[in-house]
């Protein structure tokens, strides 16, 4: 396999590159893009390096990406995330810095030109992807699958209809849900079945490692949210680790092939994944919807993680 991670972290972000990390070697991780989405670019960028430095994988480059959504303001999301990224988890400084080249350079470049179609790993908006096929369509023959999160078929975290990964740049994410690429959506239909409680976080500390430490750090973060804890008392999804996740077992989930388009101009409901669930639009299949998973699987891939890194 051959994987680009192409991101905003975020901590959830963080637990998903992690999860990479710990079950890809460098080789098969081409690079990670970063983009502007949980936190500014290069807050982003800052974190992607300081992942990398934690678990001793600078051999991995970072590549800086776009700073803003293709015809938007940018919404960013410190108020779950915190103004570092990463919740103030304490990931130690990088001793490199990401590359010359921009993301979507890099992406068209190292796509177009890739002996094995690649994968594609979206954590954040879609900005950096959608910018990338716009400019060289060329390149979705040479990807295996596009697999990300974001959206849902049951309302959004951000707005009533919205996800916040697709809010922030439907535009891009429209894009890519026309590009013919195959796409495999891990929206909060998903993501909301899979819940950290105490006794998981408690396996996961178990493990006495630093990276242990930092994942309980992570997801305790968001669990103390009041906001979370409104709607998850028992603890909280872990979003993007679905994505990584699933390219570790793909048995994690499961779903139905369906269409599925967003909403880019309406103000009352910009952002909305449309999911035709009962196929009752006549328009043509294009998303692989996640809408069931293991959730004891997905937190044994995140406690393995803990004892597989330092």
């Amino acid at each position: 396999m051959r994987i680009i991670i192409d991101t905003d972290p975020g901590t959830d972000d963080a637990v998903a590159i992690l999860i990479a990390l710990a079950n890809f070697n460098d080789d098969e991780i081409l690079g990670i893009t970063t983009v502007a989405g949980n936190v500014g670019v290069k807050v982003g960028t800052r974190n992607a390096l300081r992942i990398l430095e934690q678990a001793g994988r600078n051999n991995i480059k970072v590549y800086e990406g776009e700073s803003s959504p293709l015809k938007r303001e940018l919404l960013t999301a410190e108020w779950v995330h915190g103004t570092d990224g990463l919740g103030g988890v304490p990931f130690p400084e990088p001793s490199k810095t990401e590359e010359d080249i921009d993301a979507v350079t890099f992406l068209k470049e190292e796509i177009l030109n890739s002996e094995e179609k690649v994968t594609l790993c979206v954590l954040g908006p879609m900005t950096n992807i959608g910018k990338a096929i716009q400019e060289k369509p060329e390149i979705v023959s040479n990807i295996a699958q596009i697999v990300f999160m974001g959206g849902s078929a049951a309302g959004g975290n951000t707005t009533p209809a919205a996800e916040f990964n697709i809010l922030v740049d439907p535009e891009a994410t429209d894009i890519v849900l026309h590009s013919g690429a195959e796409l495999i959506m891990m929206g909060l239909d998903v993501t909301h079945q899979a819940i950290s409680t105490s006794d998981r976080i408690q396996n996961i500390s178990d493990t006495k490692t630093k990276t242990s430490e930092l994942l309980v750090g992570l997801m305790s973060r968001l669990a103390n949210l009041e906001i979370v804890q409104k709607k998850f008392p028992d603890g909280t999804p872990v979003h993007d680790a679905f994505v990584t996740a699933y390219l570790v077992d793909s048995s994690l989930t499961e779903g139905n092939f369906v269409n599925v388009e967003v909403e880019t101009s309406s103000e009352l409901t910009l952002g909305q994944t449309v999911v035709d669930i009962n196929e009752i639009s006549g328009r043509e299949k294009n998303v692989h919807w996640m809408n069931s998973v293991d959730d004891d699987k997905l937190f044994a891939i995140i406690t393995k993680t803990s004892e597989s890194l330092p």
